[in-house]
């Protein structure tokens, strides 16, 4: 893992946008996905929402493509696009459908801009015209799909309680749970929301609990924690809150890097970014079935209230705060530690090894790289990052794992499979 200086970055970026460009010429698979990423910084929407629409927005331009190639099971859509239909302009048709219908709080003009931007370097005729009603078409029924999802149908109920171990609003502002109904979404490829629900977490009267509190209380303060600096700022690198990429479009960034280097063919970034959001979807769902299911308080609330009457091994300390923000909902389990090691998993099974070299920025920390030799460095690093941060026991860090890699295992085995394979 490698910190760059502010410096340096600006000659490796220079170096290597020429080198990748080359790479991926005509890849209008990546050219999109920037401007999903670019557009989901100006949602301000919350983590699993974010996953939930790039998934949406690249199982479309997946579907769309695969109509074109004939290769691969599609998500939804499995009829033949017609005859001789120009991919690029199906790819941009589709992800200008989806991304103009969720993405409502962009400019129209500027998606409108990049969409006739892509297609004037179409040469226009037939090919082009039915690529472009192909991915229109595709597009609508993906999200016509989506629609019944349940995603913009809040549900009311009480989530904060007084209890020990149960979650109440954190200070400073005491927001109210966010998406307490996301564990009700229907999932892209699980069978059920709850398929692959953590664990009950560590009991909170248990001296492993009480272990873990203490952990946090020393590593994860805002003032006085025994860190080092580059833990610290690892924080802020991936915290990936609100106004940001999201964790989701994080990991969309990794998949561009990886994306670059390996030379991937359009159908195979295709398939790569769909396989990849759909995890990413259904980790989300998953993970926050999971928190309303138990609903744990943050660590920040254990140590600053758990007497020794509530655990006997408890070591209270009223005055901590932690290095970042508690997030707004239940802590077990850690939502990032689930969608990193979805992804980080996924693009290995895509690969074919973890053995993935790449680098990439952060919009919570601009102007710094972090570089991996293996993608479940990264993935470890994210978890950590929030212990660290001090939001997050261990437990809820490691549970957060496993379920991200057994939806990542799910989704790779059951969703746009080869068609050899499928027969």
């Amino acid at each position: 893992m490698i910190i760059k200086s502010y410096r340096s970055i600006l000659v490796l970026l220079f170096l290597s946008v020429g080198s990748m460009q080359g790479l991926v010429a005509g890849n209008a698979v990546i050219d999109w996905n920037e401007q999903a990423i670019d557009a989901t910084r100006l949602g301000r929407n919350a983590a699993p929402q974010v996953a939930l629409y790039l998934a949406t927005y690249h199982v479309a331009i997946y579907d769309a493509v695969n109509g074109i190639t004939r290769t691969n099971r599609g998500w939804l859509v499995n009829d033949p696009a017609p005859a001789g239909a120009n991919v690029d302009a199906a790819i941009a048709s589709s992800a200008y459908t989806v991304l103009s219908t969720l993405w409502t709080w962009t400019n129209p003009r500027v998606v409108k801009a990049a969409y006739e931007k892509a297609l004037s370097s179409i040469p226009d005729g037939q090919s082009k015209s039915d690529g472009i009603a192909w991915g229109k078409r595709v597009a609508e029924a993906v999200i016509a799909k989506r629609a019944d999802s349940g995603y913009d149908k809040p549900i009311p109920g009480q989530y904060s309680s007084d209890q020990p171990g149960k979650w109440r609003e954190t200070p400073p502002t005491f927001r109210p749970p966010l998406l307490p109904f996301w564990g009700k979404v229907t999932p892209f490829v699980m069978t059920s929301q709850s398929q692959f629900r953590a664990p009950p977490p560590q009991k909170v009267d248990s001296k492993v609990y009480a272990d873990e509190v203490a952990y946090v209380n020393k590593v994860g303060a805002r003032d006085g924690a025994d860190r080092n600096e580059y833990e610290t700022l690892t924080t802020p690198f991936w915290s990936d809150d609100l106004g940001t990429s999201a964790p989701a479009g994080h990991w969309n960034m990794v998949a561009q890097d990886v994306a670059r280097r390996r030379n991937l063919s359009v159908p195979d970034t295709a398939r790569l970014f769909a396989l990849l959001n759909l995890a990413e979807a259904d980790t989300g769902i998953a993970i926050w079935e999971t928190k309303f299911f138990y609903r744990t308080w943050r660590p920040e609330t254990a140590i600053r209230e758990m007497d020794n009457k509530v655990n006997p091994n408890a070591k209270q300390n009223p005055d901590f705060i932690p290095n970042m923000p508690s997030p707004p909902f239940p802590a077990y389990p850690s939502g990032h530690s689930g969608f990193s090691a979805a992804a980080a998993r996924m693009i290995a099974h895509f690969i074919g090894t973890d053995d993935v070299e790449f680098s990439v920025g952060s919009d919570g920390l601009p102007g710094v790289i972090h570089s991996f030799k293996k993608l479940s460095d990264a993935q470890r690093e994210v978890g950590m990052s929030r212990v660290w941060g001090g939001i997050h026991v261990m437990s809820d860090n490691l549970e957060g794992q496993k379920v991200g890699m057994n939806v990542a295992d799910w989704v790779f085995a059951n969703a746009l499979t080869p068609v050899a394979a499928s027969k």
